[in-house]
Formats: C-alpha cells, sequence, structure tokens
C-alpha cells in the first residue's frame, strides 16, 4: 500500500473509533435515568446571578445556557460525521445528528419518566450538528486544497513522487 493510502486509513479508522466513543458518550448523558445537572440548580443559579452582577446581559439564564450546551454538546458529532461519509454525502451528517437527537429525545418521552423529552433540544442539537459539519467541511476543502498544491507541485518537478520537496 501506498503511504498516502495507509495514513488515510488509519485517519478513517482513527475517526471511526473516536466517532464510536463520543456516540457511547453521548447516549450515556443522555438516556442516564436523571439529568447531568441534577442537584446543581441551586449552585447554577448562583452563578448566574453573580454574572449578572458583574455585567453579563439577563437573558443568559438557565435555559439559554441550557439551549447553548446542547448546542456544543452535538458539535462533535456533525464534525465526526462530516469527517467520515464521503465528501459528497458529508452533509448528511447533520440530518443524521438531527435524527440521533430526535430518537433521544423519543426515548426520553417513552422510557425515561426522571428526563423531559423537548423539541427545543432537537433543535439545539441539530444546530451543532450544523456547526460542527461545517467546521468539517472546512478542513476538508483545506486538506483538499493543500492536497491539490501538491500534486501540482510533484507533476512539475517541485516535490518528488511522495510529496517531499526535491533538493536541487
Amino acid at each position: 500500500m501506498a503511504r498516502g493510502t495507509l495514513a488515510g486509513a488509519f485517519r478513517v479508522r482513527f475517526v471511526t473509533v473516536l466517532a464510536l466513543m463520543y456516540v457511547g458518550v453521548v447516549l450515556l448523558v443522555t438516556l442516564w435515568p436523571t439529568t447531568v445537572d441534577r442537584g446543581l440548580d441551586p449552585y447554577i443559579e448562583r452563578f448566574l446571578q453573580e454574572l449578572h452582577e458583574r455585567g453579563v446581559p439577563r437573558f443568559i439564564d438557565y435555559g439559554f445556557v441550557e439551549f447553548a450546551a446542547n448546542i456544543v454538546f452535538f458539535v462533535p458529532v456533525g464534525f465526526l460525521g462530516g469527517l467520515l461519509l464521503p465528501l459528497r454525502f458529508s452533509w448528511l451528517a447533520v440530518i443524521a445528528g438531527g435524527l440521533f437527537s430526535a430518537a433521544i429525545e423519543t426515548t426520553q418521552l417513552l422510557l425515561l419518566p426522571g428526563r423531559v423529552a423537548s423539541l427545543a433540544d432537537v433543535v439545539a442539537n441539530t444546530s451543532g450538528a450544523l456547526i460542527g459539519f461545517l467546521v468539517a467541511l472546512a478542513v476538508r476543502l483545506l486538506i483538499l486544497h493543500r492536497d491539490v498544491l501538491v500534486i501540482r507541485d510533484v507533476l512539475e518537478g517541485r516535490r518528488a513522487s511522495d510529496g517531499l520537496p526535491v533538493r536541487h
């Protein structure tokens, strides 16, 4: 196998392992019988009150923080999905993130009485998956651009066929 092919195969396996591990974390956090912030409400409210007293706008409340956390929580889902899927189908990472979130919320609604299912969570999680996908797309396009430049340099004799600079 060529060096580039081995490196590419390693990256795919590595990203696959990361994705599976992260999906496991998401499932653990979202399908646990109680919320991860259970019992922390008074501390979070006190922290937010301190922030408000220091000039942070009042709209940044518990609901805002929870919504933002749901967005951030699903950014890796969109990012890793956007890296794993072929470039022309990488947009499906956003759809998969939304469906994954909807499945989680449905499970919470039907099977976990200690959890609250929410359409807002699906919207936030899907938004996070979209952001992650856009970052993955940018990374992939930058790498593609770099590869095109390296190939051009090889064809024009500025680099050897292994991509390393030619010494004159």
